[in-house]
């Protein structure tokens, strides 16, 4: 508030016009057909393109519901977590990225999308397929 007034006085005294910071992202507006609307500002900050949002947000759909405290139990390898259900499976490669130290920090929606968004570029790099773990 302070700043925009002291902006705002500066415009008006000196003319100044500060520069419009190139880090701000506008925010995102889903489509009425969005099922996942909540999560699609945390998908871009943490990376995902606006090109893949309509496809994550039919995953997110699919696998939890939108529920980022997701469960599933019966799944093999520990089980499937959070919002894009990542499997125990994956746990060893997204410590390697850096992304994830335990199967439970998936329950931690910017957790689950960073680790789904490392999941995704992997299936691209090795399969041409970013959604492949997910059978699309």
């Amino acid at each position: 508030m302070i700043t925009k007034l002291l902006i705002s006085l500066s415009v008006i005294v000196g003319g100044f016009v500060p520069p419009t910071p190139v880090y701000e992202h506008k925010q995102i507006v889903p489509p009425m057909s969005a099922k996942c609307p909540q999560w699609w500002d945390n998908a871009v900050s943490v990376g995902w393109k606006r090109k893949n949002l309509v496809t994550l947000d039919f995953v997110m759909w699919r696998e939890s519901k939108c529920d980022a405290s997701a469960f599933n139990r019966k799944d093999p390898n520990g089980g499937s977590r959070g919002l894009v259900q990542i499997n125990g499976f994956w746990t060893p490669y997204l410590r390697s990225k850096g992304v994830l130290e335990r199967p439970r920090g998936l329950f931690n929606p910017d957790v689950a999308l960073m680790s789904a968004l490392e999941i995704f570029k992997y299936g691209e790099e090795r399969y041409g397929n970013g959604w492949g773990p997910w059978n699309l």
